[in-house]
């Protein structure tokens, strides 16, 4: 009894997990609205299962906010480094 206990708890937290991931992903790509629905989801999944769970979750969301605004920083960076690459070497075929 015990074992199917603990095998439903992982099965919940692995639902909750990948739907914040799912939102993250969703959010990432535009899809905001998406994003929210998916990550609420996981967030009524953890709050229905674990009170205590979703509280340390809440705690830590500023800090996955703030890795994740970096994270886009960091490839906006590359991103730009890219187009400005691809400028340069149009502008080599142009002249070639």
């Amino acid at each position: 009894m015990e074992q199917e206990t603990t095998q439903e708890t992982t099965w919940l937290r692995a639902l909750a997990a990948g739907s914040l991931v799912a939102g993250a992903a969703l959010l990432l790509s535009g899809r905001r609205k998406a994003a929210l629905t998916v990550s609420g989801l996981g967030a009524a999944v953890i709050l229905a299962e674990d009170p205590e769970a979703m509280k340390e979750l809440w705690h830590c969301v500023p800090d996955y906010l703030q890795d994740g605004h970096e994270l886009i920083g960091r490839l906006e960076g590359v991103l730009d480094g890219i187009t400005e690459q691809g400028s340069r070497v149009r502008q080599l075929v142009r002249r070639a």
